[in-house]
Order: C-alpha cells, then structure tokens, then sequence
C-alpha cells in the first residue's frame, strides 16, 4: 500500500503558455511537492508562438478570470501552501490573490515580470511577496513602476537587461544565465523550509 501524497508546499503559477514540459522540468527541481496553476483547463495544449498562447489565455478570460480560478485553488489548499511563484499572468493572478486571507500561511511568494500588477498598485499583500520585474517591457516602463512600488514599500527589483519572459524557454526574452540566477535562489529558499 502506498503513503498518501503529500499535500502541496509550492505553488507555481503559469503564464499564458499555461502547464507546459518546460513548468513541468522547473517543478521537479524543487525538493518540494508542488501544485502548477495554469489559465488552462483539461489537456494541454502546446501554442508555438507566443501571441497564439496569449490570444487563447485572453479568450478564457484573461487576467481576471486567472485571478478567481487562482482564488479557489489557493482556498482549497491554504492549510499546506508555503510558497508561491508565478509568472507573467500569473504573477499578476497571485498578486491580486495576494490579499486573500488564505495566502497569510505562506512564507513567500515571488512574482516574475507581472505586467498587470501596475493596473493594482494599491494591493497590500498578508504575505511576504517579492516583485522582479524585467528591463523590458513593451506596454509600460518598469523602472517607473519598480520605484512606484518601492516607494509603498514592497520589495521590488529590475532585472537589468532583461526582457518579459526570461524564466521561461518558450518566451522570446528568454534568458539561460538570468533563469539559472533566479533558479538558484529559488531553491536555497525552498531548502530552507526542507531542512527545516
């Protein structure tokens, strides 16, 4: 007979591109048990490019409706959840989901390139959250926004030289070097909690 699983630790939000083999690979680094969040329902699908993803992910709703789906699964799981990550879309979900109550158990959430948090810059989160911003971006300027948010007193940074989608392979500001910097400290603060 085999133990029961165990209930998810670390919560991984995903863009537009949803639950792909490259969130999969991210999550199995972790030595923790891991539930992914995706604006997707049912079975995966594999969008070539981009703007395709990003049109499917707007016509499921977009960034609200990710943001409520987000809502219940953090509910549901709020007893074990420790961690958060998310990216793009979903960085911008989990920071509005970032007031609910049932997020205070969480000793972290980091929130990748969330270009929406700036239509919600009054968001005060119950847990600690970290914003990483990318250099880049195409509809706003993030130096602006990292100031702004400074200035309310959340930590936030700019990757510099950086673009929208670094963390992710599938993205075309995808970037080796900042991803590996990024991975290393996400794991040295989930090893934390391991050791424990």
């Amino acid at each position: 007979m085999s133990a029961p699983a165990s209930p998810p630790v670390l919560l991984i939000v995903t863009d537009v591109f949803g639950n792909t083999p490259a969130i999969a690979s991210f999550a199995r680094q972790f030595p923790l048990s891991s539930l992914i969040a995706s604006p997707f329902d049912g079975e995966q699908i594999q969008y070539p490019a981009e703007t395709l993803a990003y049109h499917a992910f707007i016509a499921q709703g977009g960034v609200a409706a990710y943001a409520d789906k987000l809502g219940s699964l953090i509910h549901t799981h709020q007893s074990s959840l420790r961690y958060a990550i998310g990216f793009s879309a979903g960085a911008s979900a989990l920071w509005l989901n970032s007031v609910n109550p049932a997020m205070a158990n969480l000793q972290q959430a980091v929130l990748f390139y969330g270009s929406r948090i700036r239509d919600h810059r009054d968001v005060q989160p119950v847990c600690p959250t970290r914003l990483i911003f990318a250099e880049q971006e195409a509809a706003f300027e993030p130096a602006e926004l990292v100031s702004d948010l400074r200035q309310r007193n959340h930590d936030a940074e700019l990757v510099k030289g950086s673009k929208h989608g670094f963390m992710n392979p599938y993205s075309a500001g995808f970037c080796l070097k900042t991803q590996e910097r990024y991975m290393k400290e996400l794991l040295d603060l989930t090893q934390i909690s391991v050791a424990a």
